[in-house]
């Protein structure tokens, strides 16, 4: 069988399946080759270029959550039996490719981003149910040096489930309470609600203290649950005037459509869409499936809003597959 250029030597050893099922993230050393990651600099070239009605926050100096363009490449990558035993065997899962983010960082330009968990990439899905990312940088990071990579908790250590779970659906009850009781909100007053959770002073200092910052070359990946608390890290002085990642989505595939989450993270767009303080969501996705026809408790693999279906799934090789 003649090898396909995407093709890669890379196996899932026993530690790196145990290591993700008790920290709900591990690192993927040289898990992508140099013909995907030029195909990959080739997309976000292109994509980055492209208008989009995605904000950008103060924190990342440009942010495309929604990539579109074709995704031949990308549907390649998917098809290498590598990257799929890879992923199925890490999450224990057939998987689904839900889509693409580009996130790119200025040097001395950007913050980094605030501590969160994966509420607006899986605002869609069951809160219970498995998704995962997998982050691409496409420059070296040297978390000693100009950083500017990824700075994430072990889930043992701190789970961000509750925020997911408990605290993200709550917000909208809270603001619709005080509403009622005539007292007036704003986006402020949600960005405020949301973010506080996770970045209050006392909880800011645990994590920075608890927080692992690895190093990256490009072809080296970390793949992460979407209940691990993260956060981007800013580019100090350094040779880099850029840091570019590219972010891949993925739920299981047996996951369904969670219409009550995706009401609420639509809510802020709707009750704060005029006026001074108007909010623009990073992406719609979650309540565009809605409004592509998706019902709650649909399968996500089987919603319209997704193109391609069969190119989107990752199955677990059972003993009958063949090689």
């Amino acid at each position: 069988m003649t090898r396909h250029p995407f093709d890669c030597d890379f196996r899932v050893t026993p530690e790196q399946k145990i290591q993700f099922q008790r920290d709900g993230c591990v690192r993927l050393d040289g898990f992508l080759n140099g013909q995907v990651l030029r195909m990959l600099r080739d997309r976000v070239e292109v994509e980055m270029h492209r208008e989009t009605d995605n904000s950008t926050t103060p924190a990342l100096y440009r942010v495309n959550y929604d990539v579109e363009g074709d995704k031949e490449g990308v549907f390649n990558l998917l098809a290498r039996r590598y990257f799929r035993q890879a992923l199925t065997d890490l999450t224990d899962n057939d998987l689904f490719f839900t889509g693409e983010q580009i996130f790119e960082v200025e040097q001395n330009a950007d913050i980094g981003s605030t501590w969160h968990v994966g509420v607006d990439s899986f605002g869609f899905q069951h809160s219970n149910e498995f998704g995962c990312t997998l982050w691409a940088p496409l420059q070296p990071v040297n978390a000693r040096g100009q950083r500017g990579g990824m700075a994430y908790v072990p889930q043992h250590v701190i789970s961000g489930e509750w925020v997911f779970e408990q605290i993200e659906p709550a917000l909208v009850s809270t603001l619709r309470a005080k509403e009622k009781a005539g007292i007036r909100t704003s986006s402020f007053d949600y960005v405020s609600m949301r973010h506080g959770v996770l970045n209050s002073p006392a909880m800011r200092e645990i994590l920075e203290n608890l927080c692992i910052e690895d190093d990256f070359e490009p072809g080296d990946e970390l793949l992460f649950n979407k209940m691990v608390v993260h956060r981007g890290v800013a580019l100090e002085e350094g040779p880099l005037a850029k840091r570019t990642a590219y972010v891949m989505r993925f739920v299981e595939a047996g996951s369904h459509y969670d219409l009550q989450r995706a009401r609420n993270l639509d809510y802020p767009t709707q009750r704060y869409r005029t006026g001074l303080l108007t909010y623009k969501p990073l992406t719609r996705q979650p309540i565009e499936m809605a409004e592509a026809g998706a019902a709650d408790g649909d399968l996500i693999a089987e919603c319209a809003y997704f193109g391609e279906p069969g190119r989107r799934t990752l199955r677990r090789e059972r003993r009958s597959d063949s090689a």
